[in-house]
């Protein structure tokens, strides 16, 4: 097999296959970013850590949020009695949903991913660019095991890794995925706990 076939797409499946099975490993965020910069020698920008696409991505985020709120609301409401089962919330629970799995599934999923297996240089609606988003949306909803008690909740779930994935490929910026995954992790724990 070629070095770039090894560079561009073996190596960074076994990177994607193990950030996937483990999340809480809070130094394994840093595995996609080195591996960029030192092995494939890209910058950051092409992860989507840039200025570039940053207005239209934060706007659309914003849509995002206000469209998943509106559906996970009512399915909150329906399995409000099993919500409010699920424990006491502390302050190293509120970082991680609202700062570090956010920022880690997003680069993980979306800037990651995609930037590895779709065609970025395509229409953001290409046949191989919704196999890669649909993909890396059914990757995303299986970590979210937690929530199979409850299966109405993977709706919104597996929405936010569909449209945060057309989000990146249409501005090739991850901070508004970020900003929406973290707003509706943000609006999910408010319901909870207040």
């Amino acid at each position: 097999m070629k070095r770039e076939v090894w560079v561009e797409k073996v190596i960074p499946a076994l990177i994607l296959f193990s950030l996937w099975l483990d999340g809480w490993f809070f130094p394994l965020i840093l595995l996609p970013i080195v591996y960029v910069l030192l092995v494939e020698k890209r910058s950051l920008g092409w992860l989507g850590l840039s200025r570039h696409g940053l207005r239209s991505s934060t706007v659309i985020s914003v849509l995002i949020v206000f469209v998943l709120s509106g559906i996970y609301h009512p399915i909150f409401l329906y399995y409000l009695p099993h919500m409010l089962q699920q424990g006491t919330m502390d302050l190293y629970k509120v970082f991680l949903d609202v700062v570090h799995y956010p920022v880690y599934e997003e680069i993980t999923y979306r800037s990651f991913a995609l930037a590895h297996f779709a065609e970025l240089d395509r229409q953001y609606l290409s046949t191989r660019n919704i196999i890669a988003n649909l993909s890396q949306s059914l990757l995303f909803l299986i970590i979210h095991k937690h929530h199979f008690s409850v299966p109405l909740v993977l709706i919104p779930v597996f929405l936010l890794g569909l449209l945060n994935g057309f989000l990146f490929l249409r501005t090739r910026n991850i901070c508004g995925c970020i900003v929406s995954h973290s707003a509706l992790n943000s609006f999910g724990l408010l319901l909870r706990y207040l």
